[in-house]
């Protein structure tokens, strides 16, 4: 059998008259299928945390949801990122759609692999197509005629439908579970972390008595580590130097931008102890050049102070400097001293999080200033080899936390390779694969039949 081109007005009928999220004593209890739980789902399903709201009888008649539904996101801030899918696979009592989305409903549901229809409206091709039509300045939008001229590609054989959603679902599999898996490696981290840095826990595994702790504004600490206030490492060179970006005039304004240059790094692109220099904004490095302070340089630790605070990396590479906005401070430690990655992990522990959270709420917006950030407490092993030796284990599953994330990268490109072609019909699946399939079909058919 061929494939088909179709278009989405050919196969059924589009509704965008949803349901508010009020409630009225009055009206009857429903679940809503809301905006968020289509952005993040293409398969709409019971595991779905739908919100209770309530409904007028001719609400729930209008906006119900079936098996076979199409739900999609008519508007989004960016263009780039509209018009995101979700189709119903099983059924949803008592429940309806929000009015911020837009229900397709097929006259005929069973013509199509709903597992497959979920990844086609989801492809490459989709987006472009809803990417090029998007309209609006402060929020884009799309229009039903948007809708009903999305374009896309399907094979007549049934069997070949569910054999392109079976594959496609096997690599989403594997990406749900290694996300789990992350899931469960940063709670086990962040456990190490409240254990050994707060030195309830020994690096041999052995547990301090109480005897041998200390109170502290994060909790326990043991009585042999060095306990002050960060100005306090500041004055004995621990640290070495503590530093922000430019403010006022000297700072670069983004008419200066270029796509190739020095970093120019902000509170954003900071993440998961790493700063994003590939995709930050740029500056000249002559630019650059002319500017006061905030150059910073590989083993730095930086944390974000402003707006979005508490967000810490170490930087990893610098050539010759990356420079750094109002946003970031900028740690720079003696390494015979302090390991860096000690100091890092400490910015990460929960309890300084909470108060540094804390300490930064006190302004109008979110923002705690180097002085009030010298003010903060620490406290660390003495000595460099007990750093080192409280650290290892943390680092260690911080290594297998970018693993995981690497082998997450790499299952989303074979992904995206996979849809393009399988979606398309440019590479056809092997006749004796699909006819695995055709089982399945005689049981729908005959199942549908019996009904």
């Amino acid at each position: 059998m061929d494939w088909k081109r179709t278009k989405l007005k050919d196969l059924g009928w589009l509704r965008s008259a949803g349901v508010n999220k009020l409630s009225d004593s009055n009206h009857k209890e429903v679940q809503l299928l809301n905006y968020m739980d289509v952005y993040r789902n293409q398969k709409i399903t019971n595991k779905i945390d739908f919100q209770s709201v309530t409904a007028k009888e001719s609400e729930i008649k209008n906006a119900n949801l079936e098996v076979g539904d199409i739900l999609f996101t008519p508007s989004s801030e960016k263009p780039t990122d509209i018009g995101h899918a979700g189709i119903v696979i099983e059924d949803l009592p008592n429940t309806v759609y929000s009015y911020h989305l837009v229900r397709f409903r097929p006259d005929n549901p069973q013509f199509f692999n709903l597992h497959f229809l979920a990844y086609a409206l989801n492809s490459f091709n989709s987006e472009k197509h809803f990417i090029s039509r998007a309209t609006g300045t402060t929020r884009y939008t799309l229009s039903k005629s948007d809708f009903k001229s999305l374009e896309f590609e399907y094979p007549e054989n049934p069997a070949e439908q569910i054999a392109i959603a079976t594959i496609l679902s096997k690599v989403d599999e594997a990406i749900v579970s290694t996300k789990n898996s992350i899931k469960a490696a940063e709670k086990f981290k962040k456990a190490l972390m409240q254990n050994l840095l707060t030195g309830k826990l020994k690096p041999d595994g052995i547990w301090r008595t109480e005897d041998e702790l200390m109170d502290t504004k994060y909790g326990y600490a043991s009585k042999d580590w060095k306990y002050c206030k960060i100005k306090d490492l500041i004055k004995e060179d621990y640290i070495t130097k503590v530093q922000d970006g430019n403010h006022g005039e000297s700072h670069p304004v983004s008419a200066e931008f270029v796509e190739e240059g020095i970093p120019f790094v902000m509170a954003s692109d900071i993440s998961k102890g790493f700063v994003d220099t590939e995709n930050c904004k740029k500056i000249t490095k002559k630019r650059a050049d002319k500017l006061r302070i905030g150059f910073s340089i590989k083993g730095d630790v930086l944390l974000s102070h402003k707006a979005s605070v508490g967000y810490t990396c170490i930087v990893e590479e610098a050539d010759p400097y990356i420079m750094l906005t109002p946003q970031v401070t900028m740690y720079r430690v003696d390494p015979q001293k302090l390991i860096p990655e000690y100091l890092l992990y400490f910015f990460q522990l929960y309890t300084f999080q909470i108060i540094l959270e804390g300490n930064a709420k006190q302004s109008t917006r979110n923002y705690i200033g180097i002085t009030n950030q010298k003010k903060m407490w620490i406290y660390l092993p003495k000595t460099t080899e007990e750093q080192e030796a409280l650290i290892k284990p943390i680092r260690k599953v911080d290594k297998e936390i970018i693993n995981k994330e690497i082998k997450i990268q790499k299952l989303q490109r074979l992904k995206k390779a996979l849809m393009q072609n399988l979606l398309t019909g440019k590479v056809r699946l092997p006749k004796e694969f699909i006819a695995q399939f055709e089982d399945e079909i005689e049981v729908t058919n005959t199942t549908t039949t019996a009904q």
